[in-house]
């Protein structure tokens, strides 16, 4: 009996494939070798026993002596565990737990070690994978510049930076690093108890959205689209907060800009349809050398009238699709001269100085039409009978188209503006118009490849330029 039982665990470790387990003598001699050994090391058990263990070692280890130190830690603690790369037979490599067990007979005499290795190649594998991906997403987030990602404690307190929080917000790592991130939030915000109230809707829904207007760490303020999402663990505790921020300024600047726009565009649509109206009643009934006057002032409406519409239509042509420039060669002086004759009546347009010489450029024949009326028509709408002045001139780099006039001008503060969208001038507030004429502007010059700028002085006129690249010639 006895003898059948002592056999049974060596025929159990025999057939064993799925663990390298073999024993060692006190030098670390292979003296044993299961299924699982040569399933695994590659190495039938004539080739293996009374060699080195040391030959499944990568040639690295073992010039540093990894082996015999192995052996020396289990001969003195009982036991050591090393994971590392194994080579195997054919010379490849896997990566092996092994552990080395020191063994004692009776009188507690060192006799050997038993060693046993288990293949953990494609759990190391997949753990690499994981770490690189999380060291890419780390090195992602980190260098994301469009949105401000930070990560904070449970608390609200600030654990991690990336640089488009630094770029947003003006702090660098080490400023917000441990600070509470209710440092963002506006004054009246922090009174209301805004920043822990998102942190408690996160908590409870899970992510919380909210827009506002935060603080940079020089005061200034920004609109920014926050989402703040709750972080649990494998129990499902909570171990924090993903706070996400996007500067969304310029949109809200636009929406405000449109919302004002569509707030008067009403009452600036209704004051010259009231007053062709009322016009027209006068008419009826007005001697004949007031009719002439009563007609005009009903065509004057109905030009701010259509002029408005042209804005209007511009500016949603713009937004819905892409324009398409056709260019030509063409004398932009002449282009200046056709396009204001139709401007107005032949004693409105007598105050205009128009240019005679020739200027040949290479434009989009529509755009610059609409260019040269919005320009002359702002000069004939801000400086009553004054004259106005029409030139076009080249050099070898551009061409310039320039309308000045001697009105009632543009405040200094409102020049930094009055090419954007909806932007008419403090002046300008009560007139009318729709604010987009300017922009149009701009954009159709930019859209050449050149450039617009203004001069304005209050009470003593403006001068609009407009430069295009000159890519025809000049004509003498």
């Amino acid at each position: 009996m006895s003898d059948v039982t002592g056999t049974a665990p060596a025929r159990l470790i025999d057939q064993v494939v799925d663990y390298a387990i073999i024993a060692l003598d006190g030098s670390g001699t292979i003296e044993s070798w299961n299924a699982g050994a040569q399933r695994l090391k590659g190495y039938t058990p004539e080739e293996a026993l009374g060699r080195s263990f040391a030959m499944f070692y990568t040639p690295e280890d073992r010039r540093a002596g990894l082996p015999l130190r192995l052996l020396d830690e289990a001969r003195v603690h009982g036991r050591t565990q090393s994971v590392g790369w194994r080579v195997r037979k054919d010379g490849s490599r896997f990566w092996a737990d092994v552990t080395i067990t020191a063994l004692h007979d009776d009188d507690g005499q060192l006799v050997g070690f038993g060693k046993v290795t288990r293949d953990l190649t494609e759990a190391h594998r997949l753990e690499e994978e994981l770490r690189r991906s999380e060291e890419r997403f780390r090195l992602l987030v980190s260098q994301v510049v469009d949105y401000a990602i930070i990560a904070l404690d449970a608390s609200g307190t600030i654990e991690s930076w990336n640089a488009g929080a630094e770029w947003h917000k003006g702090y660098t790592a080490e400023e917000a690093i441990g600070r509470s991130f209710a440092m963002f939030y506006t004054e009246e915000d922090r009174r209301a108890g805004l920043p822990l109230e998102l942190l408690d809707l996160a908590r409870r829904e899970g992510s919380v959205e909210h827009s506002g207007w935060r603080v940079r760490k020089d005061g200034t303020r920004f609109w920014g689209e926050v989402v703040i999402t709750a972080l649990h663990d494998d129990h499902g505790e909570l171990t924090g907060f993903a706070k996400v921020t996007r500067d969304l300024t310029e949109r809200k600047r636009l929406e405000e800009a449109q919302a004002s726009f569509l707030g008067t565009i009403a009452h600036d649509f209704r004051t010259p349809i009231a007053a062709m109206k009322g016009f027209t009643e006068l008419v009826r009934d007005a001697p004949d050398d007031k009719r002439d006057d009563f007609l005009g002032r009903i065509d004057a409406n109905a030009d701010r009238l259509m002029q408005m519409m042209s804005d209007l239509v511009g500016y949603a042509t713009h937004h819905s699709i892409s324009t398409t420039l056709r260019p030509e060669p063409l004398d932009l002086a002449k282009l200046a001269r056709d396009t204001v004759a139709t401007m107005g009546s032949a004693s409105e347009l007598a105050r205009i100085d128009l240019p005679d010489a020739p200027v040949m450029v290479l434009v989009d024949r529509a755009a610059m039409e609409r260019v040269v009326t919005n320009l002359v028509g702002n000069a004939m709408k801000y400086s009553a009978s004054d004259p106005i002045a029409v030139d076009v001139h080249s050099t070898e780099q551009s061409v310039r188209l320039t309308v000045s006039d001697q009105g009632r001008g543009i405040p200094e503060e409102d020049l930094d503006t009055i090419f954007d969208e909806f932007q008419r001038g403090g002046l300008a507030t009560d007139d009318g118009g729709t604010g987009l004429g300017l922009s149009s502007v701009r954009r159709l010059a930019e859209e050449h490849g050149g450039r617009v700028s203004i001069h304005s002085v209050v009470g003593q006129g403006t001068i609009v330029s407009v430069e295009l690249p000159a890519r025809v010639r000049s004509v003498a």
